[in-house]
């Protein structure tokens, strides 16, 4: 078997047992028996494709999307899983915990912590715990800078000519900007703040995406953190791949080899790992870690992925409806009303 340079299937017998072993380049896999649940190990090679949204492009290189990484956890079966807690001040608040405009209503920060349990590829139980404090007013301010920033490409060289020049000027409150404009100001650190151009193309884009972080905001926080698990743990461990070569950009397909273990972890065991991993037990490996900075790309993802959801929530909503309670039923209902009148004068 040690010259056997393919991932195959392959059988080991002794007197007393008989255990499977999942041959890989770096390593084998054994059927392993934990306490009264058995671990059997799968491999798989995973399918990307650009155009479903698994991986989008990052200057130079390729990320996976939270949607690319939900498909290859169906091999790795990481379980994410919502404490009751989050820490907030040093205070235990309600796990997620959101608060709000007195006025408005809308969301302004979210607290929320995952925790991922699964396998690592030696077959040991491993929890990564993340949380995020997520300040809708703070990526506001960072979508505007990013926009004060973009300078204008000519021939695939940047040049030094401002791409949004009128969005935003940095000052105090006392000094509006003597030029023309619609002008706001939003403090950043006092005295200093960011005096906007709220009819500036540029900043009606921030504001619609801050409409949308106040919506979504528990959302958004959600899928940040829980990508961050998948990227993280073990069993995937990727952050970066590689499309296939001469692929056409938009469309292309990139291969990805997961190995993992089917088990059979119920839902008593998950609470039991839960419990022992909040406890800080010994016995799993660990790692906790909150996170401080979210990538505009990330983020701008995970904005798009709670769109989609609440997209989805609506159409489900819609077709459970019935078409007296629809705002404009479908042409069919029309049809089988005159049918039924025509019928009925018979």
């Amino acid at each position: 078997m040690g010259e056997n340079k393919t991932d195959k299937l392959a059988e080991v017998s002794t007197e007393k047992e008989k255990k499977v072993v999942l041959i890989a380049d770096f390593c084998k896999f054994y059927v392993k028996a934990k306490g009264n649940y058995i671990m059997r190990p799968v491999k798989a090679q995973v399918t990307l494709y650009e155009k479903a949204g698994h991986f989008y492009k990052v200057k130079d290189d390729y990320a996976l999307s939270y949607e690319g990484y939900k498909l290859l956890n169906k091999v790795a079966s990481i379980s994410t899983v919502t404490p009751q807690k989050v820490m907030v001040d040093e205070k235990e608040q309600p796990n997620p915990y959101i608060e709000r405009n007195p006025k408005t209503k809308m969301i302004e920060t979210v607290s929320i912590r995952k925790i991922g349990i699964g396998f690592s590829l030696a077959g040991n139980v491993t929890v990564i715990d993340k949380t995020l404090f997520y300040n809708i007013y703070s990526y506001f301010i960072e979508s505007i800078q990013a926009k004060m920033k973009r300078v204008e490409w000519k021939s695939g060289k940047k040049t030094d000519k401002k791409l949004y020049p009128d969005c935003a000027v940095t000052g105090t409150k006392d000094e509006r900007p003597d030029k023309p404009g619609s002008w706001a100001f939003f403090d950043t650190v006092p005295p200093l703040g960011l005096w906007i151009n709220y009819e500036n193309k540029a900043i009606i884009d921030c504001l619609n995406e801050h409409t949308q972080r106040q919506r979504f905001g528990d959302r958004i926080a959600q899928t940040i953190v829980e990508r961050n698990i998948l990227k993280d743990h073990p069993a995937i461990g990727i952050s970066k791949i590689q499309p296939q070569e001469k692929g056409t950009p938009g469309s292309q397909r990139a291969f990805v080899t997961v190995y993992g273990y089917r088990h059979e972890l119920g839902p008593p065991q998950i609470d039991e790992i839960l419990a022992q991993a909040e406890r800080g037990s010994q016995t799993i490996e660990m790692e906790a870690e909150v996170i401080e900075e979210v990538r505009p790309e990330e983020e701008e993802e995970a904005i798009k992925e709670a769109e989609k959801d609440q997209k989805n929530e609506k159409d489900i909503e819609e077709k459970k409806k019935t078409p007296g309670e629809m705002v404009e039923p479908p042409e069919e209902y029309y049809l089988k009303q005159q049918e039924a009148k025509k019928e009925s004068e018979k």
